[in-house]
């Protein structure tokens, strides 16, 4: 009895362990994220790179600050606050609409990604060892303006790549340094303060 037990446990296992269940338990073993980040966007023959930091503290909280375009996105949960400094312009969006499901918020967000996304696991590994997902919206309505994803985790489950595709056939890869998890990470990093004098959007 006790063997026919352990193999039903065993059989249990491998069956329910999909790819997306994979992904998303490797995403949320990690509550808080910190990194530094480098990002490039290439467009037909335009390639562009810009840099910054990131911090996530699940669910949905998050903060991009893109030091070389002085740009920066935070969301407090319950809504996102894009401030373009040149622009002197901050637009805010709610949560819970078309926004969270951008690739970037699903590094943070609380949804089952499996409800939305078809996942796969690539086969094989890359040559420095990243372990790549492959991310697909199931419908249009959950494109958010991108076709795929690409998430690359090391041996220890930390994000190091992102990669994806938008609607126009743009690519945009970010790649994460220095990543720490499970780190403190002050509340005031999720909060947004209107600085005087910029014009306010709301969508």
């Amino acid at each position: 009895m006790k063997k026919l037990l352990v193999l039903l446990s065993v059989v249990a296992s491998v069956a329910y362990a999909t790819p997306s269940s994979d992904l998303e338990n490797y995403l949320a073993s990690a509550k808080t994220v910190k990194a530094d980040f480098s990002q490039t966007v290439t467009s037909g023959k335009t390639k562009r790179t810009t840099q910054g930091t990131m911090e996530i503290a699940r669910p949905n909280k998050f903060r991009w600050n893109y030091t070389t375009d002085q740009q920066l996105i935070v969301s407090d949960s319950k809504k996102i606050y894009i401030y373009d400094q040149p622009l002197q312009q901050v637009t805010v969006k709610a949560l819970g609409t078309s926004i969270d499901k951008s690739p970037a918020a699903l590094l943070a967000g609380a949804n089952s990604i499996g409800k939305l996304y078809d996942v796969k696991l690539n086969s094989g590994s890359s040559d420095d060892g990243i372990e790549w997902f492959t991310i697909t919206p199931k419908t249009a309505s959950d494109n958010n303006g991108f076709q795929t994803v690409q998430m690359g985790f090391d041996g220890n489950h930390k994000i190091s790549q992102m990669k994806f595709i938008d609607t126009f056939g743009n690519q945009t890869n970010l790649k994460f340094t220095n990543v720490q998890t499970g780190v403190n990470l002050p509340a005031a990093d999720f909060v947004f303060k209107v600085p005087d004098g910029v014009d306010v959007l709301e969508q």
